[in-house]
């Protein structure tokens, strides 16, 4: 429920003024780094590409036939791609003896974010364009939890935590993001009634981007909110989204203390961060980009 002493949002996380002076992130160790113990309640890898495909006619096939087949392509070379992206990328030594990625080799699991269809060129092939997103997963060969690995080398990876799990009415919470890598993220909270706040970047701690190893805090440096418990009690989700680029622009609206809420659901909040401006790879009509999205969930109560 809403704080009196705030403008925010209905949940088991009230937002209250934040009162403490100008606070700078805090730089760890990198054996410091690896060495934390936070597994996230979900996490979702993938990669999204940028391409052009094409399918060249045939009397054996209807237009729209080809047009399927165009996509069709496009999806196959995404997958390739991803594949490519994500090893080329990765610097741990010896990474296929210790780690497996996984993948889907079906075109179903590459997800369509954009799409244009160019039509007919040179009355010889179909053109389209797509933006794809190739989900995988990272798997540690030994018996230690590959989750917890913060090695630079490895594909991106953002923590985010708390101190503890649950949490009773009144308490402060202190939220801590770090990654393995230089990273650009959004940080939002989503009550049970499925209101979201975002957290970073506000309107007082405006940079999206965030460096490698370093520990930051939510609320921290400029912030003028506070993390309470209130009723009514349940479950919150603090959602991560997070890339090697700039993250998608979404809609918000103030709701005072520099943050801003959003009204879309989830899953639109979702698509629209992953709406990414991805960078060439170096192969003609092609860009890529990794991405990671982590979920830490508390629960309050009385």
């Amino acid at each position: 429920m809403v704080s009196k002493h705030a403008t925010a949002k209905n949940g088991s996380i009230a937002i209250v003024i934040f009162v403490l002076g100008l606070m700078m992130p805090i730089e760890t160790p990198a054996q410091d780094v690896r060495g934390i113990n936070v597994v996230p309640d979900s996490e979702k890898r993938s990669s999204i590409h940028e391409l052009d495909a094409y399918a060249h006619l045939s009397e054996n096939m209807t237009l729209a036939q080809t047009r399927a087949a165009a996509f069709a392509n496009a999806k196959r070379q995404a997958l390739e791609m991803a594949k490519t992206h994500i090893k080329t990328k990765t610097k741990v030594e010896d990474f296929e003896v210790k780690y497996d990625l996984i993948w889907s080799e079906a075109e179903g699991a590459v997800s369509v974010i954009e799409q244009k269809d160019h039509g007919v060129e040179d009355n010889a092939r179909y053109h389209v364009w797509i933006k794809a997103e190739v989900e995988y997963g990272l798997r540690s060969k030994a018996a230690s939890d590959p989750s917890q690995n913060m090695d630079p080398g490895l594909p991106l990876k953002v923590k985010v935590w708390t101190s503890k799990k649950k949490y009773k009415k009144d308490d402060s919470i202190e939220i801590s993001i770090q990654g393995n890598r230089d990273f650009y993220a959004r940080v939002v909270d989503i009550a049970a009634d499925g209101t979201i706040i975002q957290l970073l970047p506000n309107a007082y701690r405006k940079d999206s981007f965030f460096r490698a190893g370093v520990l930051y805090k939510i609320p921290d440096g400029n912030d003028r909110f506070d993390l309470k418990v209130t009723p009514p009690f349940g479950e919150d989700n603090i959602v991560v989204y997070a890339s090697e680029v700039p993250l998608g622009e979404v809609t918000t609206e103030p709701i005072g203390r520099g943050l801003a809420r959003y009204r879309g659901t989830q899953e639109s909040l979702a698509s629209t961060t992953r709406g990414i401006s991805v960078v060439p790879t170096g192969k003609q009509g092609s860009s890529s980009a990794e991405f990671y999205e982590a979920t830490w969930t508390v629960s309050t109560g009385e």
